[in-house]
C-alpha cells in the first residue's frame, strides 16, 4: 500500500536544518512532495527524502521566481491529492490563503520565524487572526512563542521543539589554552553578531572563527575573507555538530530589536548541549536564563557589548569551565520529540 502524499511548502533550497529533521521523519509517513526556491540543489539535502523534489530557481526576493513559484503552487496543488499540506511560516499562508481555504483541514501553519513578533502594528495582530484562522494545527517551537499566540488560537498549537538528533561523535577541541575557536553558524549577519566577531579577531591573533550558513550581508562576507576567519559554506546538521565539537564556543546572539529576536529559540542552544560546547548568548534573549541556570554557556550582559577586550579574557578564561548533564543531552534530542510533528498531521 502506497503512503498518502503530503505537500511540504517552503522558500527554502532544501538545506535548512530545521526543514531537514521535519521532511526525514515525515517521509516515513507519507510521500513528501517538496515545494522551494533556489539555485543550488547541491546543498539541498532534502532531496533523497522526497517522492518529488520541484525548486523553482531564482531568489524569493525576485518577482519573476514569485510568479513562477505561485504559478507552480497552484500546479501542483489541483494536479494531486495531497493527504496534509504542510506551510512554513505566515507569508506563504497568507499569499496561498485563498487555495489553502479550500482544503484548510489539511493544512498544518510550521511557525519558526514569525513576521507578526517583528512588529507590534495593529494591522498586523488583524491579520494574524485571519491567517490563524485557517490552518487545522499551529506548529511552533517552544512554550514561549507558545504563549505570544492569542488564547483563542491554543487549541490548535502543537509545539516541537528545535531540538537536534543526538550527537555522540564528540571531538576534542583542538584550540591551545590561550586561544579561542568560535563556531558562526546558521543565518549569519549584523543583527546576530557579526561585529562581535570582527572586534574579537581584531584585538588578536589567537581567535578564530568557523563560519557555517547563509553570509546575509556585506560585513559578514567581509569577516568571511578575514585570515583568522574560515568559512566552510553550508552543510549538513552532522557536519556541522562535528565542527562545533573541536570549537570552545558557538555564537548564538540576537539583536534585541523585535519581538522575534527576544523570544529566539535558536537551534543553537540544543546544538551546544550535543556537542558539548557552550554558547555566547545575549541576556536580552528571554532563553538566556535557560542557558544561564543549566550551565550551558557565557552570558553577555547585552548584545551592545563596549568592552571586547574583557570579553576576549574572560572567554578564554571560562572555556573549560562547562559541564553537560548526560540527563539534558538524552531529553533535548529530535528523536526524542519528532512523533508531535506527525501527530499534527493525523
Amino acid at each position: 500500500m502506497s503512503l498518502p502524499k503530503l505537500f511540504y511548502v517552503c522558500i527554502n533550497n532544501g538545506s535548512d536544518t530545521r526543514i531537514n529533521k521535519e521532511i526525514k521523519t515525515l517521509s516515513r509517513y507519507f510521500e513528501v512532495y517538496y515545494l522551494g526556491i533556489g539555485s543550488d540543489e547541491s546543498t539541498a539535502f532534502v532531496k533523497p527524502f522526497c517522492k518529488e523534489f520541484w525548486l523553482i530557481k531564482g531568489h524569493h526576493k525576485q518577482i519573476s521566481t514569485l510568479m513562477k513559484y505561485f504559478l507552480s503552487f497552484i500546479k501542483y496543488f489541483f494536479s494531486h491529492k495531497f493527504a496534509s499540506i504542510h506551510v512554513i511560516n505566515e507569508q506563504l499562508l497568507f499569499i496561498f490563503f485563498p487555495f489553502l481555504w479550500l482544503k484548510k483541514h489539511q493544512v498544518v501553519a510550521d511557525i519558526f520565524d514569525s513576521i507578526f513578533l517583528r512588529s507590534s502594528s495593529y494591522a498586523l495582530r488583524t491579520l494574524q487572526k485571519v491567517v490563524y484562522a485557517l490552518p487545522k494545527r499551529i506548529i511552533v517551537t517552544d512554550d514561549n512563542r507558545k504563549n505570544l499566540v492569542s488564547q483563542s488560537f491554543h487549541n490548535k498549537l502543537v509545539v516541537v521543539e528545535n531540538y537536534p538528533y543526538r550527537f555522540e561523535a564528540v571531538q576534542p577541541k583542538i584550540a591551545a589554552n590561550d586561544e579561542l575557536l568560535i563556531l558562526y553558524s546558521g543565518s549569519l549577519g549584523i543583527t546576530r553578531g557579526t561585529n562581535l566577531l570582527a572586534r574579537l579577531v581584531e584585538l588578536s591573533p589567537k581567535v578564530q572563527i568557523w563560519m557555517v550558513g547563509w553570509l546575509y550581508d556585506e560585513p559578514t562576507r567581509t569577516l568571511s575573507q578575514h585570515p583568522q576567519v574560515k568559512n566552510w559554506g553550508v552543510v549538513t546538521q552532522q557536519e556541522s555538530m562535528h565542527l562545533a565539537s573541536q570549537c570552545d564556543y558557538i555564537l548564538s546572539v540576537y539583536e534585541p530589536i523585535n519581538d522575534n529576536n527576544l523570544n529566539a529559540s535558536p537551534n543553537k542552544i540544543y546544538d551546544a548541549v550535543q556537542a558539548q560546547t557552550p554558547v555566547i548568548i545575549n541576556r536580552e534573549v528571554k532563553i538566556a536564563d535557560f542557558v544561564e541556570k543549566n550551565k550551558l554557556g557565557y552570558v553577555i550582559e547585552s548584545f551592545y557589548e563596549k568592552d571586547h577586550a574583557a570579553l576576549l579574557q574572560k572567554l578564554i578564561a571560562q572555556k573549560k569551565q562547562f559541564v553537560f548533564d548526560q540527563k539534558i543531552q538524552n531529553a533535548y534530542t529530535w528523536e526524542a520529540i519528532e512523533a508531535k510533528l506527525v501527530a499534527a498531521h493525523q
